[in-house]
């Protein structure tokens, strides 16, 4: 251990390392103090939203995503049996790989649909409350306020009014 020590090698070294636990301790403390100032302000400018729960209390929206989807499948099964009728099975394999990845571009686009929706009605309750930041309810530990009801209400309203436009335009072309 002497030797270790007397090494002037190891002696900087070992300051180095000391020094850099030092600084990244003071980084941690100055880090947490102001964590601790911000969750301390009586009102938040940050809102949180459970997409999950808005989902669920959505139901047209999951319904519609849902059928969509279904729809999309089953097309695409049909389109698959009749191309692949007098097909080889190696290029039914390539078909069916090919067939998968637009499917896979088409429930992308179906997500970002419903996504956007969804965002829509976070945009419009977090502008109504003068919120700054909505994050995801999973990650947030501590602080923010629940606009998740809000959200979903809002969103409620929106898909009320789009399908009461949708059936009025089918009305009209009638």
């Amino acid at each position: 251990m002497m030797s270790f020590l007397g090494n002037k090698k190891y002696i900087k070294i070992f300051s180095f390392v000391i020094a850099a636990v030092f600084i990244i301790s003071v980084g941690a403390i100055a880090v947490t103090s102001m964590g601790n100032t911000a969750m301390a302000s009586p009102k938040s400018d940050i809102g949180i939203v459970d997409r999950r729960e808005v989902v669920s209390a959505n139901s047209s929206l999951a319904s519609d995503y849902q059928q969509k989807l279904k729809e999309t499948a089953d097309k695409m099964q049909q389109d698959f049996d009749a191309k692949s009728k007098d097909l080889s099975d190696a290029d039914k394999q390539k078909l069916f790989e090919e067939m998968q990845q637009q499917f896979n571009e088409k429930r992308s686009a179906i997500d970002k649909e419903m996504e956007d929706k969804i965002n829509g009605a976070v945009k419009t309750v977090a502008e109504k409350r003068g919120l700054t930041l909505v994050v995801e309810k999973a990650a947030v530990i501590y602080g923010g306020t629940d606009i998740t009801k809000d959200v979903s209400d809002a969103l409620n309203k929106s898909l009320t009014s789009d399908k009461g436009q949708a059936e009025k335009a089918s009305a009209d072309k009638k």
